[in-house]
């Protein structure tokens, strides 16, 4: 009796290690704490050894300036701006760059007609097209989103285009040996094998959007988090460049960690991936 008691309380206990290995995953205690200390790192050689660097503010004049901002309103809107348009930029290329990228992969011919244009397009640098962007679109959030969907094209059609390529021929052919059409094919075989380096690409891009939002919102539209912390430079407010440079430090962050939370949670079996 009692090693059947043993057994189920044995049984009884193990969904709760999975629990505990879920919370420890989402809460990284160790990281946070090198965080805070990184912060009073930064606030002790503010006030000591860097402290002749007069716009080398400590932490608690970036917390103090921080909150400045947040009073004021502003920038709650420039995050919103510069979020609005990331996400727009970064999902329309990513749509454009999977639909391009599968049917170049599929396609032999396609991939033998573009595959030079591809090369050259995606090694050119993405700041060389600010200028064009600006000279095409004016200093406007269009040309700060073509920016964007410009540049994160690439990683996401790439991707696609090795993760189609990528599949074995002989997972093909099984499918062709039971008759599966082309579109069963696609969805049955192709995109599940794909996917692992799709959302590599996907990941990838996402992180350039929130870069390319602030480059262009730095050189050529006047709003965002970018146009923020070029107007409290010139008006030499070191506190609040420091503010504003972490604040995009967490947007991104956020970002990144909302995109890995959610493939966890939709899609497990493609997480380890990521």
């Amino acid at each position: 009796m009692s090693a059947q008691i043993a057994v189920v309380s044995s049984a009884g206990a193990v969904p709760e290690q999975p629990t505990r290995r879920h919370r420890r995953r989402w809460l990284n205690l160790p990281g946070l704490g090198l965080l805070v200390a990184l912060a009073v790192l930064w606030e002790v050689l503010a006030r000591t050894v860097l402290r002749s660097f007069e716009n080398f503010v400590p932490t608690s004049e970036i917390v103090r300036a921080f909150g400045e901002l947040a009073r004021q309103g502003d920038l709650a809107a420039q995050i919103g701006h510069t979020l609005s348009v990331t996400m727009i930029g970064w999902a329309v290329s990513t749509a454009v760059g999977v639909v391009i990228g599968v049917w170049l992969g599929l396609s032999g011919a396609a991939w033998r007609w573009s595959m030079a244009s591809v090369e050259v397009l995606r090694s050119l640098p993405s700041i060389a097209f600010v200028p064009i962007a600006l000279l095409v679109f004016g200093f406007s959030q269009e040309m700060e989103l073509m920016l964007i969907m410009y540049v994160c094209l690439w990683p996401v059609l790439i991707a696609t285009i090795e993760g189609v390529r990528g599949v074995h021929p002989g997972l093909i052919d099984t499918a062709r040996t039971f008759n599966l059409g082309r579109v069963q094919v696609w969805r049955s075989i192709v995109l599940p094998a794909a996917v692992s380096r799709i959302l590599v690409g996907v990941r990838l891009a996402l992180a350039l959007a929130v870069s390319l939002a602030v480059i262009a919102e730095m050189l050529g539209n006047p709003e965002g988090l970018g146009f923020g912390i070029v107007f409290v430079q010139r008006g030499f407010q070191p506190g609040q460049v420091f503010a504003y440079l972490f604040t995009i430090g967490l947007v991104g962050w956020a970002l990144n960690a909302l995109f890995t939370g959610a493939v966890r949670l939709l899609a497990p079996r493609f997480a380890g991936s990521l």
